[in-house]
């Protein structure tokens, strides 16, 4: 049996009905490598909504978001060649705030990212970045001689981001 001073709950301020417990405004940063198969997808999203627990933010549509760019980069990575089960290909990185999350997924195709929305509604392919786009206050790449990483940058509900805090996270201007 703990006593109650061994197992201390997070304090809880009180303003008006709303009750928050106190939490760091930031979390440390978050990596996740996965391998080049299409099972990764369901241990990233998995990852990412773990990610943004007690924060702010919808864990649902942050899976969906995280969802969609791995399954791109697995299909990338895959369309490279074959990677043996030792290698871990894609990377998740990934920053949650109270104000933000800025999700980073990174795929060894170095080619420019295909366009999104091509084929309409019914398209069995090409719908995911709308969806990304819909949700996410922004999304960009940036690419190196080896890679490719897809950035995303979700606002939490009624925050509007400074552009200190844009540049923080490298979005360009």
């Amino acid at each position: 049996m703990h006593s109650q001073d061994e197992n201390p709950s997070p304090p809880v301020r009180t303003s008006k009905s709303l009750v928050v417990a106190d939490r760091p405004a930031s979390r440390r940063p978050a990596w996740c490598g996965l391998r080049a198969r299409p099972g990764e997808v369901a241990r990233a999203r998995s990852f990412a909504s773990s990610e943004v627990f007690g924060l702010p933010f919808d864990a649902y549509e942050i899976g969906l978001i995280t969802s969609e760019l791995v399954t791109n980069a697995v299909n990338a990575a895959r369309a490279l060649g074959a990677w043996p089960d030792r290698m871990s290909p894609i990377s998740i990185r990934m920053i949650a705030t109270d104000r933000y999350v800025h999700l980073a997924v990174t795929d060894p195709d170095h080619r420019p990212l295909a366009g999104a929305d091509r084929g309409g509604r019914l398209a069995e392919y090409g719908r995911g970045l709308s969806i990304v786009d819909q949700l996410a206050a922004a999304r960009w790449v940036t690419y190196d001689e080896r890679s490719k990483t897809v950035h995303v940058l979700i606002a939490a509900t009624g925050v509007i981001l400074s552009p200190a805090e844009l540049e923080k996270v490298g979005m360009p201007t």
